[in-house]
């Protein structure tokens, strides 16, 4: 049994990125989280195209400034879901319910939600492109 759920409430391998943002407002409260995941969208984002454009404009600035721009723009790019996300579960209330497998088995899901989200953030666009595909699997699971 507990194989079967593991399969359908992770979608398999893989963290489900809608239920790393309710464990974080579990574990850590809306506002911690809700703040948390704000910053990382705006003030990445902000600071990221704000590079992006000074190197464009300026072909004198150095290839370090391209480079730290793109990477804060990922980072703030790939915590566009779980802001949406966090946002989501917050408004309807159900963090605990979302999880509810999963903090029955925390010595499961602990390490493995951990450990993948660690990895994922540094990944370009894995989350976002992760979160869509999630998404539309639960559509269409939910079609038939």
């Amino acid at each position: 049994m507990l194989d079967q759920e593991h399969q359908t409430s992770s979608g398999g391998n893989i963290i489900n990125i809608r239920k790393l943002a309710a464990l974080d407002l579990v574990f850590h409260g809306s506002r911690l989280v809700l703040a948390e995941f704000a910053i990382a969208v705006i003030v990445c984002g902000s600071i990221g195209i704000f590079n992006l454009f000074a190197f464009f404009r300026n072909p004198n600035h150095s290839l370090f400034t391209l480079i730290i721009g793109l990477i804060l723009c990922w980072i703030g790019l790939n915590y566009v879901p779980l802001l949406l996300y966090a946002i989501s579960i917050v408004r309807g209330k159900s963090a605990q319910q979302e999880v509810a497998f999963e903090l029955e088995h925390k010595e499961i899901y602990a390490r493995k939600y951990t450990l993948q989200s660690m990895w994922l953030l540094l990944l370009t666009l894995v989350i976002p492109i992760l979160s869509l595909m999630q998404e539309r699997q639960k559509r269409s699971h939910h079609e038939h």
